[in-house]
């Protein structure tokens, strides 16, 4: 004998807040769940946003959107992903190396200043007595020195995590790829989903700053992207011409460090240093105008070029938006702090210049595809 059951009664739609609960109860659970992950899926999103234009060039010789999405992948992978990989490994273990010298340096009380100090002009010849008496009667260098080796300890141990814990870099990895390739496939649907509920929920006020979104996105990522390779082939040139020790390395490194604010400053000025240990004056001082003038000048030209066309927002906030970003989020932070910066603006605008809006019929409008 079958069980029966009962039916609701017509109309009866539940409580409200019984729902509300429900709700935020699963909304709770899938935070926790997605919550390793959610680093990855941004990651993903930003990537997506960034080279979608590609993905619609693309879909004019491939029209299929599952096979355009998968080739799209498959090409991010090979051409970034997997140099990008090839490059920071051994490139981490040159990082660990040098930190080990550096603390081996510090931990030695007997240890005395690298040779090629001598040959630096005016200061060499004083430089080892200079730094023998800081050592042994400022009682502030040796603080310095233990909080230095403190640091250094931290981001040796960080980046020996890191180098062993190839699981989960496997893992992330992973999932960035299948969230590209999510994102490519179903992309549009998921922003006009995302764009409806806006409207729904928030009305016609919200469609503005959610329009910012897409254009901040790209700007910010083009911007630092285009900034990062003119510096890193500008000072490439640089390190060939002066024929600066491990050339190819340095510019590789300095393409990565570019990314951040003084990225490149914190490449160059070090190498520079390597021309005075050998006694070439001249080419230490052309090489520092070099990069100091044109390596650090062409940031101010290419930047303000694509991040300042992508919104009305001043490229002093975008800027305040990234450092700010570096700093509450980590390296995701330079993308999402302007975007977060972009939509703030826009609402403040829209507060204090409210502009005419059609009256709102209650229907959720209707999205084009």
């Amino acid at each position: 004998m079958s069980t029966l059951t009962p039916a609701p009664p017509s109309g009866d739609r539940g409580s409200p807040a019984v729902r509300a609960l429900l709700l935020l109860l699963l909304l709770g659970t899938a935070a926790d769940v997605l919550a390793p992950y959610v680093v990855p899926l941004l990651w993903a999103a930003i990537l997506a946003f960034a080279t979608y234009p590609l993905l619609a060039f693309l879909r004019r010789f491939v029209t299929r959107p599952l096979l355009s999405a998968l080739l799209m992948t498959v090409l991010f992978l090979g051409l970034v992903i997997a140099p990008l990989l090839s490059f920071a490994l051994p490139l981490t273990q040159e990082i660990l190396t040098e930190v080990a010298k550096i603390r081996g340096f510090l931990e030695n009380p007997q240890a005395t200043l690298p040779p090629w100090v001598d040959h630096l002009p005016v200061i060499g010849p004083r430089a080892e007595g200079w730094y023998q008496n800081f050592r042994s009667h400022t009682p502030s260098l040796s603080i310095f020195l233990d909080k230095l080796q403190s640091h250094l300890l931290t981001w040796g141990d960080r980046l020996f995590s890191i180098m062993t814990d190839a699981g989960k870099i496997a893992v992330k990895t992973l999932i960035l790829l299948l969230g590209l390739f999510a994102f490519y496939l179903r992309g549009p649907a998921l922003w006009a989903g995302i764009r409806t509920l806006l409207l729904r929920f928030g009305g016609p006020a919200t469609e503005r700053p959610f329009n910012q979104i897409a254009p901040v996105t790209r700007g910010v990522v083009y911007g630092m992207f285009f900034t990062a390779l003119s510096q890193a082939a500008l000072a490439g040139i640089g390190f060939g011409v002066a024929r600066v020790p491990e050339a190819l390395l340095l510019t590789f490194l300095l393409f990565f460090l570019a990314l951040f604010p003084m990225g490149a400053v914190a490449v160059w000025l070090p190498a520079s240093f390597t021309l005075l240990a050998q006694g070439r004056t001249l080419a230490f001082l052309l090489f520092l105008v070099w990069n100091a003038i044109v390596v650090g000048g062409i940031e101010n030209v290419i930047k303000p070029l694509f991040i300042g066309r992508s919104s009305e927002m001043p490229f002093i906030l975008i800027l305040l938006g990234v450092l700010g970003g570096l700093e509450a989020f980590g390296i995701i932070g330079l993308f999402i702090g302007p975007v977060i910066l972009v939509i703030l603006q826009t609402l403040w605008q829209d507060a204090i210049e409210p502009t005419p809006m059609a009256p709102h019929s209650g229907e959720p409008p209707k999205t084009t595809q």
